[in-house]
């Protein structure tokens, strides 16, 4: 009877334990697989009190890039690049920690100080179902974290291949 009772209790903690880990593998309600995902970001750079490059760039999540120069940039108009899906997951996961939650705008978090006269920034993020989320930054706002910001919003062209269309 102790030795069945042992196995009874040795089967039960294994039963258990799959049970725990086979839950685990499934999604939740807050987990990203349940969430709309981002199939577009819109990017917009510029204007200034000078000749800062003025532009925009609509990055498709199947890599697909429409750029467009409006005012100082080194190619004006609209241009097309097809990149690769893996474009678009670079430039959403370098902005991923900014991005404000959907159906929101946010300005510059924690601006601090501000120079005048420096580009803006506007991020915007659309999911599948057509929610948006918006970033509009100030790229004159010099606290640290506003900075790093404006470091991360300025290698996106690169991240793209594009700084080549835009100068400066």
């Amino acid at each position: 009877m102790r030795q069945s009772a042992s196995f009874l209790m040795i089967a039960l903690a294994a039963s258990l334990a799959t049970g725990c880990t086979q839950q685990s593998a499934r999604p939740t309600v807050g987990s990203t697989d349940l969430e709309p995902r981002v199939t577009d970001i819109q990017y917009r750079a510029g204007p200034c009190h000078g000749t800062c490059p003025v532009y925009s760039v609509d990055i498709g999540a199947d890599g697909s890039t429409r750029f467009t120069g409006e005012q100082f940039t080194t190619v004006e108009g609209e241009r097309v690049r097809t990149n690769d899906p893996e474009r678009f997951a670079l430039v959403r996961e370098r902005l991923s920690s900014w991005q404000p939650a959907m159906g929101t705008t946010l300005d510059t978090p924690d601006c601090g100080p501000k120079v005048t006269d420096l580009s803006h920034y506007v991020v915007t993020w659309t999911t599948d179902d057509g929610e948006e989320a918006t970033l509009k930054h100030d790229s004159g706002c010099r606290s640290e974290s506003a900075r790093q910001l404006t470091e991360v919003l300025r290698s996106v062209p690169q991240a793209l291949g594009i700084e080549a269309w835009i100068g400066h």
